[in-house]
Parts: structure tokens; C-alpha cells; sequence
């Protein structure tokens, strides 16, 4: 082979590709043939007599003078392994000592290296450690997860928000290390059986986590038999999730339902009506209000809540909010609502005794403030948030022989007012049409207004369907309309009712069917007592309405 590639030769040896012998600074072959040296290649330095062929570069350091090779005699005995780092991090290495050939001098071979780094340290400056985050508590976790969740879905069917306005102020009330073990249980449970509803692979019976729920329960009867002071708002928002998870998740009509009812009107009634309502105490108050409603309406009684010194209170702790004003009129709609119990109660007695006249005036008297008020929000709010835009009417593409047109809404909040201001009203007139039976009054304009509200509700329906599973209480707007309808329109209504419901395997209250729709129409307004049975049979035969 050509050439000694693995060879330390100087220029010359390399051009005549002869070996050389190295015994520089002149090599053998250069003093025989007259020529100057080149000596090694680039990567090699020479140091003559312990010093270098080069001048030393100052330095400030002690250290580093301490380390390069001395020119004093004493430098012949350092060891042949010594090495100096140059600022740039190379090091230079002393292979090897010679004694020159004419003289009494000597010189090293010294070769420039860089040291050995592992591959996965860098060269240069070293990389600072990056400040590690703060550790999230267990609290601020699931508020991230909580937040996730409500943002994750926005503007679809499974949008936390669908159930209230209260839902955006629980992940501040965890930050601030609240220590109500029911709320963490209980939005735990949320989490999990949102995220279950999310898969695609999850069917509907299994989006309620049951471990988590007999856990959340369990919290919630501790929370209520020792009420703690300060966690009542934990308390009530807890039990309003709780109701609405098991309303969307727990296909098991009634489940809970009364427990729950009964025990946020204790918690909310047990510190007086000048508690001082914090943000999400209030906003978890009105949420749950329909719930509560509901459950006085099948007992029997009058709501805790109808009384001067509550609705006032309600009053100036909806004034003094930084709600939006279509939620404000809805809470405030929430307040003439809790007249609702009462007038089914006296309904009750009119349909026990069609001659006393007594409580038809009553009914009446009770009832008309209520009408007044409705029509009064028909002409101001509703029709202001047509006007803006808020409330527009655009082609129906879903049943367009029945409904040409129908109704989009800005957001949930906006429909949700909408609906249930058709929904009390048609409930409302109900109780007013049986109190004008009984003192003979006939009234057209009755049924004139129920027709124009229960149209009111069936024209929502394409938007409120967009917005499946969790607006499931739509539901009772559409059976409140049922009523109304004629042949054609109740079709209509019962196959919304089941499309509403598509993700309930059976749907709690079974198959929506005249029966059954009708049972409920007037469980709810009074015409039907409520029977503590399942067996359908009680509402096929119209004996009562199942709860």
C-alpha cells in the first residue's frame, strides 16, 4: 500500500512518502537532504528544554499558570501523562520526552485533545436546570380536570354548562382548598362519568361510575346529618351536581330524586333567608330551584320558599349579582315560581269538590299576579332578545309541513329562559282554566295562550335537540305542550320526546305514550294525584301519575 497513512510525518516525508523517523524538530530525512523541518502535523505542539514552541497566553488564575509545564529544570521530571485545559476546553497531552540529537536539549510531544464527555452531556455551557413547577395539590388537580372537561365539549350536546351557570364557579371554589369532602367526591364522580360518556366504545349504562356514586352519596348523608359551618354553598352545590348527574346518567326513574330535593331545601332553608348568598351558593340555589319545585308539587306542599321574607331576600341577592341579564330573568322567573305548589294544591281541592267557589277565588287571586308577571317579561325581555338578535327565527329543515320555521338561540342560557317561560305559562293557565270551570267562567283567551306557548316550544326543539344528552329537562316543556296539540302535533311531540331520550335504555319513565304523557300533564298541574308505584298500569287506566 502507498503511503503510511497512520504516520506522524513531517511535510517533506510525506511528499517523498518515505517514513519518518520524528526526531524533530529536524527528522533524520530532513537533515540528510538540507531541508527545514515542518515538524508534526497541526495537532501536535513542541516544547523545547520543558517549554513551549509558542508564547504562553497570560493568565490571571494561579491555577491555570500551576498547570501549564514549567521552563524550569523541575519540568523534566513532571509525569509524561500531564495535561493542561485551554479555556476552550481542549486539553493538550505529553506523549512523549526526546533528547535532541546535537546538544544537550530535549522536547515533548505534546497533542491537542478534548476530553471524554458522555454523549448525553453537551459541549460549551452548561444548560441550567429548569425551575420545576410547583407541585399541584389534590384540590388544584381536579380543578384542572374539572376545567378540561367544561371546555372540552363547548357548544355541543355534552357541554357541562347545559345544566347551569353555577358549573364555571366549582373549579374556583376547589381552589381555594375548600375542605367539603362531599364536593371533591362528587366532582370526581362528574369527571369520570363525563369522561365516560365521551367514549366511543362506553354505552349509556355505563356512564355512571357506581363506585364513585355510592362514595359521593356516602359524603353527602355524612355532610347532611353534621352539617359543618361555612360548607353549607359546598353543600348545596354538591347535592345540585349530584341531582343533575343522576337525572342525565342514572336511568332509574326517581332515583335519589326526593332525597336530594328534600335535603337542598334543608340546607338551603337552614340559614334563614339573610344568610348572604356567595356567588356559587346563589347561582347553585336558582339551578336547582325546578328540582325542588317539582318535589313539593308531588308531595303536596307549599314551597318553604314562597314566603315575603325569602323572596325578597332572593330578590336583592339577584340585584347585586354580576349575572348576565337573561340568567337574571331567569332566577328571578325561578322566585314567581314558587307559587307553583300552592295553586296545584288548590287544584287538587277543586278537583275533590267542583262546588267550592272559595278556593277557585283563591286560585285565582294567587294565580293572576303570576300571568301578569309572564306576560309582562313576554313583552319586555323575550321581546327584547328577539330584537337583538339573541332569539331569530330561521327555516325548519326537521319538520318543515309541520313547522316551517323555528327558533336558534344565542346560547343555552337564552334558551333555557325561553322554554320554561313557555313551559310556566302553559302551567299556569292550566291551574287558572280549572278555578274559571268551577266559578263558570268561560275564557277562550286560555287556550288561546297555552296554544301560543306550546307552539312556542315546538318550534325550539330542532336547536334544543342539537344540544342531546345533557338538556334532557326539555323533556318536560315538550310534555307541558303535549295537551295542546292536535293529532298531527302530538306525533310530533311523542317522537321528540323519545328522541330526546335516545341514550336511555329504557328511558325511566318507559315509552312516551298518550297515557303516560298525559298522567304526567296533570300529576303536574294538579288534575291527577301522584301514586307511589311504577306499575304503568296506573296511568293506562288514568288512576295516576307514577312517581
Amino acid at each position: 500500500m502507498v503511503g503510511i497513512p497512520k504516520s506522524n510525518r513531517c511535510t517533506f516525508c510525506k511528499l517523498r512518502k518515505t517514513k519518518c523517523d520524528e526526531n524533530w524538530p529536524t527528522c533524520g530525512a530532513c537533515a540528510r537532504a538540507g531541508k527545514v523541518c515542518s515538524g508534526a502535523r497541526n495537532n501536535y505542539k513542541f516544547v523545547v528544554n520543558g517549554c513551549h514552541n509558542e508564547e504562553r497566553t497570560p493568565k490571571s488564575s494561579d491555577s491555570d499558570d500551576a498547570s501549564i509545564s514549567s521552563c524550569d529544570a523541575s519540568s523534566q521530571t513532571q509525569d509524561a501523562l500531564s495535561r493542561w485545559t485551554s479555556p476552550g476546553g481542549t486539553i493538550i497531552v505529553d506523549m512523549k520526552e526526546y533528547t535532541a540529537a546535537i546538544g544537550s536539549g530535549t522536547f515533548h510531544r505534546m497533542r491537542l485533545a478534548r476530553p471524554h464527555r458522555p454523549r448525553s452531556v453537551k459541549s460549551g455551557r452548561p444548560t441550567p436546570s429548569p425551575t420545576p413547577s410547583p407541585v399541584m395539590s389534590p384540590s388544584d388537580r381536579l380543578a384542572a380536570q374539572f376545567i378540561s372537561c367544561i371546555n372540552a365539549a363547548s357548544g355541543t350536546g355534552h357541554d357541562l354548562v347545559i345544566w347551569g351557570p353555577s358549573i364555571k364557579m366549582i373549579p374556583q371554589r376547589l381552589s381555594i382548598g375548600s375542605d367539603s369532602q362531599v364536593l371533591r367526591h362528587t366532582v370526581e364522580l362528574v369527571v369520570a362519568s363525563w369522561s365516560n360518556s365521551q367514549r366511543d366504545t362506553s354505552t349509556p349504562e355505563t356512564w355512571l361510575d357506581l363506585r364513585l356514586h355510592m362514595r359521593a352519596l356516602g359524603s353527602l348523608r355524612k355532610a347532611l346529618e353534621a352539617p359543618e359551618q361555612g360548607l353549607a354553598t359546598d353543600t348545596i352545590a354538591a347535592q345540585w351536581l349530584l341531582q343533575k348527574l343522576e337525572l342525565t346518567y342514572d336511568f332509574v326513574r326517581g332515583a335519589n330524586q326526593e332525597h336530594h330535593a328534600a335535603g337542598l331545601t334543608a340546607v338551603i332553608s337552614r340559614g334563614g333567608p339573610w344568610q348572604g348568598f356567595n356567588d356559587l351558593g346563589l347561582y347553585a340555589t336558582f339551578d336547582s330551584f325546578f328540582n325542588m319545585l317539582q318535589e313539593d308539587v308531588r308531595l303536596g306542599r307549599d314551597s318553604v320558599f314562597m314566603h315575603h321574607e325569602w323572596i325578597t331576600a332572593f330578590r336583592q341577592a339577584i340585584d347585586g349579582s354580576m349575572l348576565r341579564p337573561v340568567v337574571k330573568a331567569m332566577y328571578r322567573l325561578w322566585i314567581e315560581m314558587t307559587v307553583w305548589p300552592t295553586l296545584v294544591r288548590l287544584v287538587r281541592v277543586l278537583c275533590q269538590d267542583p262546588s267550592d267557589t272559595m278556593t277557585a277565588a283563591e286560585l285565582i287571586l294567587r294565580a293572576t299576579p303570576v300571568i301578569e308577571y309572564l306576560e309582562n317579561e313576554n313583552e319586555t325581555i323575550l321581546s327584547s332578545l328577539m330584537e337583538s338578535g339573541e332569539v331569530i327565527e330561521v327555516d325548519n329543515f326537521l319538520d318543515v309541513d309541520l313547522f316551517p320555521r323555528c327558533y336558534q338561540f344565542r346560547d343555552i342560557d337564552t334558551a333555557k329562559f325561553f322554554y320554561i317561560h313557555a313551559m310556566y305559562s302553559i302551567i299556569i293557565y292550566r291551574t287558572i282554566q280549572e278555578a274559571n270551570s268551577v266559578l263558570e267562567h268561560y275564557a277562550p283567551s286560555v287556550m288561546k295562550k297555552c296554544r301560543e306557548y306550546s307552539q312556542r316550544i315546538w318550534m325550539s326543539y330542532p336547536w334544543m335537540r342539537t344540544q342531546r344528552p345533557l338538556a334532557i329537562e326539555y323533556t318536560a316543556a315538550l310534555a307541558f305542550s303535549y295537551e295542546s296539540a292536535n293529532e298531527e302535533e302530538r306525533e310530533f311531540c311523542v317522537r321528540s320526546l323519545d328522541d330526546m331520550e335516545f341514550f336511555r335504555r329504557p328511558p325511566p319513565i318507559g315509552r312516551w305514550i298518550d297515557a303516560t304523557i298525559m298522567a304526567n300533564v296533570k300529576g303536574y298541574t294538579g288534575r291527577m294525584p301522584f301514586i307511589k308505584n311504577q306499575d304503568v298500569s296506573i296511568e293506562l287506566y288514568g288512576v295516576g301519575c307514577r312517581c
